[in-house]
Order: C-alpha cells, then structure tokens, then sequence
C-alpha cells in the first residue's frame, strides 16, 4: 500500500474509539443489530454502547406534552434496560445513552467516538414509527466511523437469490462464469473502484477480514460492457479488460499479503451492475464492503448509487465506510 493509505488508515485502538455503537429501539432488527455487535466487539476486543432515543412533541398542551415526553423516556429507559442485560450476560463492557429528538441524528453525533456502529435496516413501526431503521441510510451517509447494516431476515438469506442477469459474469482463469454461481460464503468482498489501494473500503475490509479470520475478495465490476453486443465483448474489450483488471487486482493482493502474510487474498473480476454484483454477493459473503461515496460522486451526495442500491436490496450485512474527508 502506498504512504498516503498507511496515513489514513487507523486501527480502532490507535485511534482511541474503542466502542461498538448499536442503535436500540425495541425491533426485533435491533435485538438482531445487537447480536452482531456483540460479535464485533468480541472479535475486535471492544466495549458496546447502547443508543436510545425517544421522540421530543411540541403540541402547545404543557400537560400533554410531559405525559407523552414521561411515556417514551420510559419506553425508551425499558429497551435500554433491556439491550444493557443483554451485554451484561454476553461478559462485555457496556454503556448507555439516552437522548431526546432525532434518533439519526443521535446516532451520527455519537460515530464520532467510536469504532463502528451497528443498525438494523428497518426499524420498528407503529406509533414510534421512523425512530430506527428508516433512519440506516441516514446514518450510513454520515456516520464518522464505518456502519455495518444488518438487514431482515439474515439467517434466511442463503435460500435467496437476487435475479441475476445473462450480462453478469465473471471472468475467471476457466472463461465466463455466470455471477451468482460465485459462493463467497467465509469471505469479506469488497468491490474496489479507480481509486484501488486508496479506497477506504478496502482498508476497513482487509482490517475486519483480519480480525475475524475470513478471506479477503476483492471485486472489480465493469459496467460499461454489460450494455454491448457480446460479440463486440469477445472480440475488442473482454481480454483486455481482463488483463488490465487481473494485473491491478494481482498487485493488490501482493502488496497486502506481503504486509499481512497470514491474511488470504483472492479477486474475482466482473462484467455486468456493480450493484447487482455487489448485492448478489450479499447472499452468501459474510460481509460485503463499500464505500459511502464511489469514484464518480459527486460532492455533497449522501450516498454513492452502488452503496444506496446495496444497502436497499441487500440479503447480508453490508459494511458502508465513509469516505475521506475532502
């Protein structure tokens, strides 16, 4: 990796965020959110903190408003409780906090102190609709740290399939392979962009592979293909962009293993949606890496369309890592 990487990258203990931050609101998904970051912070060695907030009414009733305000700090102080006994028995250090208004927002405030965050895609509905879960892309777009999103079902997601298509393939050392015949299962995919070694996605998820002992693959996906004529694809672009691709990746993967010998490294190279890519490979990947805003975003926009397409479609959990500060 190059000198500016090493500089940007910064393990959780060098930077002194030594937190996973779940977000609880009741929902089945935050007791699922929750599960995984116990998980996280046992493998990454770290305490858990718990974020609940409750909403804050202005309806011109003093009376009104405090017994609505007394109702859901209540609400709120129970989930909590709830989630703190939770960590308690797992053995991890825990703490918590409580805040009045804006559940992302919330949120967001506090990423800038931990290691990671944990949500749940969708939250729970009813009266306390919007508090969680519709409020992920939200965070995901501007949380300081990275954001793993966990989505419904997850457990059932190796039965799903993500309807792929005859333009999605990868180019492997055998020819064509159809995309979601490619099981990623016991590995960490990121898919990588023109910024290569210096996306922060691919620091992140070389990182988590390390700590939790998963593979590394490294996805390149060209779009710009999949709309030809196959015949134009075998005759002028498909070898070349393989080689191209294939020379890029191979670099990559040397330079990691050479500074992190124990880590494997495998890449794979696509012709087809790097969403569509992406989210197939949610399926069966223990994680699946992007960043919040790709090569081509432009400034000011909350996520990258690859990231928001993922994150909207996903069967896995998807880890969104913000991208550098400009």
């Amino acid at each position: 990796m190059n000198d500016n990487s090493r500089r940007d990258h910064q393990s959780a203990a060098d930077s002194g965020h030594d937190a996973v931050l779940v977000g609880i609101d009741g929902s089945d998904q935050a007791r699922h959110a929750l599960e995984r970051a116990l998980d996280e912070a046992r493998a990454q060695n770290l305490s858990v903190r718990l974020v609940g907030a409750y909403p804050v009414i202005g309806v011109g009733d003093p009376g009104l408003e405090m017994r609505f305000t007394e109702a859901v700090m209540k609400e709120n102080a129970d989930h909590l409780a709830e989630a703190r006994q939770t960590v308690e028995q797992a053995g991890l250090p825990v703490e918590v906090v409580e805040a009045g208004g804006d559940a992302a927002k919330a949120v967001v405030e506090q990423s800038g102190e931990a290691a990671l965050v944990v949500m749940g895609k969708r939250g729970r509905g009813g009266a306390l609709r919007g508090r969680l879960g519709s409020v992920s892309a939200a965070v995901a777009a501007h949380a300081k740290c990275p954001v793993i999103i966990v989505p419904d079902s997850a457990e059932n997601r190796h039965s799903e399939r993500h309807g792929g298509s005859a333009g999605d393939f990868a180019l492997e050392a055998e020819g064509p392979v159809k995309a979601d015949e490619i099981d990623f299962t016991g590995k960490v995919v990121v898919g990588l962009d023109a910024l290569g070694s210096r996306n922060p996605a691919l620091w992140k998820a070389m990182e988590y592979a390390q700590e939790h002992g998963k593979t590394l693959a490294l996805v390149s996906v060209n779009g710009a293909l999949s709309g030809t004529p196959s015949w134009f694809q075998d005759e002028f672009n498909q070898a070349r962009y393989f080689h191209e691709a294939d020379r890029k990746l191979t670099q990559i993967s040397e330079e990691i293993a050479a500074e992190h010998p124990g880590l494997t490294v495998e890449h794979h190279i696509f012709v087809g949606r790097p969403a569509r890519i992406l989210t197939n490979a949610t399926r069966t990947a223990d994680l699946v890496a992007v960043g919040s805003r790709g090569i081509g975003g432009f400034r000011g926009l909350l996520l990258g369309s690859v990231s928001q397409a993922v994150l909207e479609n996903t069967a896995g959990p998807v880890m969104v890592v913000p991208a550098h500060p400009a």
